[in-house]
């Protein structure tokens, strides 16, 4: 049974009981859909697993940071954090801003700070939100390259099933949800120092062929981060974690359970 809480910080939706541990994600991605594979093992576990949304009124990094901090602060117990790309920037954040209230994070395809092709990314996704249906096939093209590994995309099958759910996932985005990512990223500067004071456990997960926030941005946050594991996927896309599942999960539950229990 899902327990869904609508508030002032945004949408909860849980699972489970148990010691908890939070999914955040970017306005963008759908921390519910995205988290599915991990949920079922969790909840098996004994754990309660909660996919956040977070609503705040401000554009930059620090009020979407501030937002989540509020939320995690009212939890029953310190949480374990589980974030994936913007989701896991802000995961890292908030265990500074909260680090008595978060016992351990999993920074799946993190970064902290932007680079150059990030720049050029941000000014293309920024032209396609202002476009309108004719735009339908770059906006997918660019979904497709930044997302999935050359070998997924030379597959007729996988292409051609994108294709045809291009609106479920690739589709024009809703222009408040893309406004929040968006002042996110390009708030969210260089962070890597900071990263520094962070103490609790933390895996960084870095994915090789990433082309969108490329796996050696998560190797600088994993060098900043002196508590950090760091694992590397050879062969996996950004997107990893829902088209590569079985290799994704598997880890970070492991981490989860060796650093988050009553």
């Amino acid at each position: 049974m899902t327990h869904v809480v609508h508030d002032e910080l945004g949408v909860s939706h849980s699972w489970g009981q148990g010691p908890e541990v939070v999914f955040l994600s970017s306005p963008l991605a759908d921390p519910v859909s995205w988290s599915d594979p991990a949920r079922g093992p969790l909840v098996d576990a004994g754990y309660r697993v909660t996919a956040f949304e977070h609503r705040c009124r401000g554009l930059d990094w620090r009020s979407a940071v501030s937002c989540i901090a509020r939320f995690v602060c009212t939890r029953p117990a310190p949480v374990a954090l589980v974030g994936w790309s913007q989701g896991a920037a802000l995961a890292q954040e908030v265990t500074l801003a909260a680090p008595r209230r978060v016992t351990c994070a999993a920074l799946l395809a993190t970064y902290g700070r932007q680079n150059e092709i990030d720049v050029v990314l941000q000014a293309s996704w920024d032209l396609l939100a202002a476009g309108g249906t004719e735009l339908d096939p770059l906006r997918l093209a660019m979904s497709l390259l930044t997302a999935f590994p050359p070998e997924q995309l030379a597959q007729d099958d996988f292409v051609a099933r994108m294709r045809s759910s291009q609106q479920e996932w690739a589709g024009r985005p809703e222009r408040g949800r893309r406004r929040r990512s968006a002042g996110f990223t390009t708030s969210y500067q260089d962070r890597l120092r900071y990263l520094s004071a962070l103490r609790v456990p933390c895996l960084v997960m870095g994915f090789g062929l990433d082309c969108d926030t490329y796996a050696a941005r998560a190797r600088e946050v994993a060098a900043a981060i002196k508590t950090a594991t760091y694992l590397e996927l050879p062969g996996l896309g950004h997107a990893a974690p829902i088209s590569a599942a079985e290799q994704v999960w598997p880890p970070v539950i492991e981490f989860i359970q060796r650093h988050h229990h009553d």
